[in-house]
């Protein structure tokens, strides 16, 4: 009897570990959306992503940034594709920034 309480221990604690090893990260894959290389479709555009402050509802795109990729909740919103020579743009969400992705033009 002592004998199959310790298998039984010794396997609850092994299951255990296993499941703690595997962590969030393997429960829920990475979304490509929030990688910019996603966005710089083989080179035409260099991306970087940056966080913003907390409680940011309101980002202006410089007039030379290509587009932005702008993260807000659970939604992605991709602004249109601007030129030089437009002027910067300000977008303003009802929920908060959580990052922003910002892709400018190559010489690709």
């Amino acid at each position: 009897m002592a004998r199959l309480r310790l298998t039984l221990t010794a396997a609850a604690i092994a299951g255990a570990a296993l499941l703690a090893s595997a962590g969030p990260a393997a429960a829920c894959p990475a979304d490509p959306r929030a990688d910019p290389v996603t966005w710089e479709y083989d080179g035409v555009y260099d991306c970087s992503k940056a966080t913003v402050g907390h409680g940011v509802r309101t980002y202006t795109k410089p007039s030379p940034v290509a587009f932005v990729v702008i993260r807000t909740g659970g939604t992605y919103f991709v602004s249109d594709l601007g030129d030089a020579n437009e002027g910067d743009r300000t977008y303003t969400f009802d929920k908060n920034i959580r990052f922003v992705i910002t892709c400018n033009f190559t010489d690709a």
